[in-house]
């Protein structure tokens, strides 16, 4: 292996790790659906595990089934074979330990950023000091101090995002799945929403499973790029990513980074 740590087939090195240093575990993911032509084949037996507190982005072609994937995960949808384990529990349908962020940040317009924050914990019934407390304080984490009473048509797209994040982690779940979170942002605001997830995450150490069509975004971010190939959506290459952290937009210019994000897109290209 070179010192940029590109490791083919993820599911063939997955293999080598113990299962205790695995939060989650997918094994063989298959989904199927029936449609007008017949029986459309989503997933093909895809495999991964993700160690607690790792930061991995999943990157492939539209329509390679990386949503799918994410939302299995999740315990949105269930695969037609195979199994994700979160820690020893099989997972067959959202739970608190899983928090999402999605393209759309689906906030209250009626809420104030700091009762949008608030939501998950009043649906779970913390009083209502605690949860207070603990949703000004991902406010301030999330860089929105003096927004609390905000409404978000108040607030530019990165800000909302910010509140989805805050929102996302408020019962400390232990996975958090992003499915395009910052798709819908201009290139800068999406590049400073890059450097603040880095923070929050260097801060909170959530394992984080991310889905981005950005190599470039999915490089600076994550310790693994998993790639994605299809329909039918496999998983062809894993590639390491050993860059120091934290991570600043410089690196983005590195001889190192360059070709970290030159051979993702090769296996991307590869793929299809």
């Amino acid at each position: 292996m070179n010192d940029l740590g590109i490791i083919s087939v993820a599911r063939a090195a997955s293999s080598t790790r113990s299962a205790h240093e695995d939060l989650l575990i997918a094994e063989r993911l298959t989904k199927s659906y029936h449609g007008p032509q017949g029986r459309i084949l989503a997933l093909d037996g895809v495999s991964l595990r993700v160690h607690p507190g790792e930061f991995v982005c999943v990157v492939g072609a539209s329509g390679c089934g990386k949503t799918t994937l994410l939302r299995i995960l999740g315990g949105l949808l269930l695969p037609t074979r195979g199994r994700v384990l979160l820690g020893d529990e099989p997972v067959t349908a959202p739970g608190r330990g899983i928090g999402f962020v999605f393209q759309r940040t689906n906030l209250m317009p009626w809420r104030t950023v700091l009762r949008n924050v608030l939501l998950p914990l009043e649906i779970m019934g913390v009083p209502r000091e605690e949860a207070t407390a603990r949703a000004r304080s991902l406010i301030e984490l999330v860089g929105l101090r003096g927004y609390e009473e905000a409404y978000p048509r108040q607030l530019s797209g990165g800000m909302q995002q910010r509140v989805v994040l805050a929102r996302a982690l408020i019962h400390e779940p232990t996975l958090l799945l992003l499915d395009e979170p910052f798709g819908a942002l201009d290139a800068l605001t999406r590049e400073r929403m890059n450097l603040e997830l880095q923070r929050v995450w260097s801060l909170r150490k959530p394992t984080v499973v991310m889905v981005t069509h950005d190599i470039s975004e999915a490089v600076f971010l994550a310790d693994r790029v998993l790639v994605m190939t299809g329909p039918p959506g496999r998983i062809s290459r894993e590639v390491q990513v050993n860059l120091d952290r934290p991570r600043t937009l410089q690196v983005m210019y590195s001889e190192p980074f360059i070709a970290l994000a030159r051979r993702v897109r090769q296996a991307i290209e590869v793929g299809r």
